[in-house]
């Protein structure tokens, strides 16, 4: 993986106070205070009516109706033949009316391994959702500020003394996304990805500008194990997965690297190994179902939780980070809150389509968790290829809304 370089403006640069050379002969950053933004424009503040009321929750216990059902079940299973996809493994929610989860295909495909209820899925950065939501609740009990900084743990960090969580929430930390140690080989553990992180220079000045990291998340995760004195993969299971009843959503433990029940990454159709997901902590590093990553997502958005008011905060100021996926032959754009995402993309009838929710990929596995106001659902998708996560979600919010258009 290569290092994100960024250019700086004139002006980033006079605001971080130039650059300038470590003991090591390498460029570095000089950066006198954190802020104020001056990227470009932030998102305009998002309409009530794009969060999904919290109204008729129970009914999320139900199926979908049974024809509804049936339409996406085919729908799935056309995608795998027009995309030869491996395996996919997605649910739907339409509150009100109930809930559909289907997992098709293949774990691996060479041996030939069918996937099932049960088979768990890589999620990607989606995990970033999750340790945000850890982070926020750590925030409402008072073990955290969103203004501590980085120091506090992790003061070999460039610029840690002015890096604070509400940074590394927001992707405005500075911090390259990725590391690569002195060698050039990419880090296999949590403390090597720390020690080639703290020797890889700023990409910006905290606060200055929005720059996807990677490395802030990492940070997190490893924070949220020294407030909590536990391993992130417990912390998580205490916190998310056991208060929501989850079975089969997890972090990856330390060391694993293959667990039996996860589907294989591929690579079109050739199985591939992703090794060290396990110490993507914070970043990466979270497996599931599809139906366990999409309960996580409603009730995060319906305050089970954090208070909806910290919710709402999520979304409040939210940065501009280039263009994203978007539905195959759809052109996108996406934004950054607090460990959230904000996907807009203009659908083929011309309208701006939003999405909230987090997006994650690695180079043979991508996913999606969203929901999307127009359609009044949510969604979440994960493929164990290069295949598109966000086309597979779009395709089944196209068939909830031929459905609806028939009532």
């Amino acid at each position: 993986m290569k290092v994100i370089a960024i250019l700086l403006s004139a002006t980033l640069l006079a605001a971080c106070g130039g650059v300038g050379t470590d003991a090591g002969g390498t460029k570095t950053l000089l950066c006198g205070s954190a802020g104020p933004y001056s990227g470009a424009s932030l998102h305009a503040t998002l309409p009530a009516h794009s969060f999904p009321s919290t109204q008729n929750l129970a009914a999320s216990n139900a199926a979908l109706p049974g024809d509804l059902a049936f339409l996406l079940d085919a729908r799935v299973k056309e995608i795998l033949l027009q995309t030869g996809a491996p395996a996919v493994a997605v649910a739907v929610d339409v509150p009100g009316l109930g809930r559909w989860a289907s997992t098709q295909g293949f774990a691996r495909v060479v041996p030939p391994t069918p996937a099932s209820e049960t088979t768990l899925f890589y999620w990607g950065s989606v995990a970033k959702s999750l340790a945000a939501i850890l982070v926020l609740q750590l925030v409402e009990e008072g073990k955290l500020s969103l203004d501590d900084r980085l120091a506090r743990w992790y003061p070999q960090m460039p610029q840690a003394e002015l890096i604070t969580i509400e940074h590394l929430l927001t992707h405005t930390s500075g911090l390259a996304t990725n590391a690569l140690d002195p060698l050039g080989q990419v880090p296999r553990t949590p403390a090597e990805l720390v020690v080639a992180a703290s020797r890889t220079p700023s990409v910006a000045c905290p606060g200055v500008a929005a720059s996807y990291s990677n490395t802030g998340y990492l940070m997190l995760g490893l924070i949220v194990e020294a407030v909590e004195q536990e391993q992130f993969h417990e912390v998580l299971q205490r916190r998310i997965a056991a208060p929501l009843g989850l079975k089969h959503l997890r972090a990856l433990h330390p060391g694993e690297e293959q667990p039996a029940t996860l589907a294989t990454p591929h690579q079109k159709r050739d199985p591939q190994i992703d090794p060290g997901a396990w110490s993507r902590i914070g970043s990466g590093n979270v497996v599931a179902g599809a139906d366990d990553m999409l309960a996580v997502w409603q009730a995060l958005l319906t305050g089970r939780l954090l208070p909806l008011a910290t919710v709402q905060r999520q979304w409040a100021r939210l940065y501009p980070v280039g263009a994203g996926p978007a539905p195959e032959g759809e052109q996108s754009k996406m934004w950054f809150g607090q460990g959230v995402m904000l996907t807009e993309w203009l659908d083929d009838q011309g309208r701006t389509r939003p999405w909230l929710g987090h997006l994650g990929s690695i180079p043979t596995a991508n996913s999606a968790v969203l929901y999307d106001p127009f359609v009044g659902a949510y969604v979440a998708a994960a493929v164990n290829s290069e295949v598109s996560s966000t086309a597979v979600a779009n395709a089944l919010l196209q068939v909830v809304m031929v459905w609806q258009s028939t009532l």
